[in-house]
Formats: structure tokens, C-alpha cells, sequence
């Protein structure tokens, strides 16, 4: 076995022991995973990814890059040609990604990164209630007053 390939074996064992009993690996785990992956295995990006996904596939993991990736063809169905989701679809979507991440997320945190999902592939809320404002969607990942965690509300 070459140096190459014990270095990949090791950095699966890493992996498999970091994301042991997580369903869901974030894009800020996913990232020190890699950097980890690089700097002490002196594996390459590619080296690196692979053997994430592997493991992540082999256990049953959600990757929080691949949820976004999926949610874009479901945003686009939802959106039309305009790409507005309606404040009803917005909660289809959340959902949905609640439902792909193994329920492990937040009611909060599905939203909030359907919003970023939304934000990144250029699709916008549409209008809702008396008003017809987007205060609904506005109001998605701001902290509430009086809270000092660090979660978006």
C-alpha cells in the first residue's frame, strides 16, 4: 500500500469517527473536515472530498451542500420562470429540507437555509398577506430582540 493510499484509509477513519452519530454534516463541518483532510493528511481537495462523500454515502449522512444542490430543482418548480416562491411553497421547501437533512434541524434552521439556498441561485419571495409585503421572509434568520445566542430566529 502506498503512501497515498494509507494516508486516504487513515482520513476515512477520521472521518467516520467526526461524523459518527451526526445525521448531518454542515457546510462549517464539511469545511474543517477538508482543511483537516489537507493539512494533516496531505491529501488533495479532490482526495479529500471523495473520501467525505464515501463515508457520508456508506453511513447515511446528509451533506449540507448536496441538500442545497437538491433544493434548487425543487425552488425552480416552486418559482416558475419569475423564480418567486410564495410564502406557502417557502414552508413546502423548509420542509423538505428538514426532511433531507434527517429531521436533525430546527423548524428555524430549515428556513434559514432555504433563504440562503434562495439568495444564492438569484430567487426571490413573493408578495403575501393584507399588505402584500415580504416582511414574512424578511424576518427569516434575524435575531430576535433580548436573544443572545448565536442562531438566526
Amino acid at each position: 500500500m502506498g503512501k497515498r493510499e494509507e494516508a486516504i484509509q487513515r482520513f476515512v477513519g477520521y472521518v467516520r469517527l467526526s461524523a459518527m452519530d451526526k445525521p448531518f454534516i454542515s457546510r462549517a463541518e464539511e469545511r474543517r473536515l477538508l482543511e483537516h483532510g489537507i493539512s494533516s493528511f496531505e491529501l488533495g481537495h479532490d482526495d479529500a472530498k471523495g473520501v467525505l462523500l464515501a463515508v457520508a454515502q456508506a453511513n447515511n449522512i446528509s451533506v449540507e451542500r448536496d441538500i442545497d444542490r437538491k433544493m434548487v430543482p425543487i425552488l425552480e418548480r416552486f418559482g416558475g420562470r419569475r423564480k418567486k416562491i410564495a410564502k406557502r411553497k417557502f414552508r413546502e421547501a423548509a420542509a423538505i429540507y428538514k426532511g433531507l437533512a434527517g429531521g436533525t434541524l430546527t423548524d428555524t434552521e430549515a428556513r434559514y437555509r432555504v433563504k440562503r439556498t434562495m439568495e444564492e441561485n438569484g430567487f426571490r419571495p413573493k408578495r403575501a398577506g393584507l399588505l402584500l409585503s415580504r416582511r414574512w421572509y424578511d424576518r427569516i434568520g434575524r435575531r430576535r430582540r433580548g436573544d443572545a445566542s448565536g442562531e438566526p430566529a
